[in-house]
């Protein structure tokens, strides 16, 4: 009877440690065969029913405009209030060597994606990116520069960077920035150069109904 009583209570025991990570999961949003794990770290919740997939680099003025203007009030109506996370995927239609991207990438490996991501658009775009350059802004974040410079050195990131770039082409993104929102069941809107609040808010609001 009691070694009875000790087989049901690890199997109660097992299914509640199975149900309370059941909250962690991620549930993956695609578009064609673009996923949301193909970019960056999500901003926000990963749980958020509506995902926010940003199509740009870091040389494309367009983008840095909208990053000015349109972001942070999506950022303060939407992701910080757990209803919208975004990502950011890297497309370099150009023939520019996306070296800023790969070095987002050597500050995700220390956490520090999100904080490099704003400080390089944060910046005058007609900056020459180099080394030198990213590793200033390294230093300025406080992150482990023998790292990241051997990170960056070895451009381990380039395939990701060109992965990322021809399945933004594959799916029709030829114009940066592009956005896709898109919510947990596929549904999704869709939206080409730089455009206003309220033109996000609507298609926001179209998918949560």
């Amino acid at each position: 009877m009691i070694i009875l009583f000790i087989v049901i209570g690890f199997v109660v025991y097992s299914v509640f440690l199975t149900q309370s990570n059941v909250s962690e999961v991620t549930i993956s949003k695609n578009f064609g065969t673009i996923t949301t794990s193909l970019g960056s770290p999500f901003l926000g919740s990963s749980q958020a029913p509506i995902t926010i997939i940003e199509f740009g680099n870091y040389q494309c003025i367009d983008c840095k405009k909208w990053f000015q203007e349109t972001r942070p009030t999506i950022i303060t109506n939407y992701v910080n209030q757990g209803k919208v996370n975004m990502i950011f995927i890297d497309a370099q239609l150009t023939k520019n060597i996306p070296l800023a991207s790969f070095a987002s990438y050597c500050a995700n490996e220390q956490e520090k994606y999100w904080n490099f991501h704003d400080m390089l658009f944060q910046n005058p775009i007609d900056s020459e990116i180099n080394n030198q350059l990213l590793t200033q802004y390294a230093i300025e974040l406080g992150m482990n520069i023998d790292s990241f410079e051997k990170c960056l050195d070895s451009k381990k990131y380039e395939k990701k960077v060109k992965y990322s770039t021809y399945e933004a082409k594959k799916n029709g993104i030829n114009r940066l920035p592009t956005f896709i929102i898109i919510d947990s069941n596929g549904n999704y809107e869709k939206i080409s150069n730089i455009q206003s609040f309220s033109v996000f808010e609507e298609k926001i609001n179209s998918l949560q109904k």
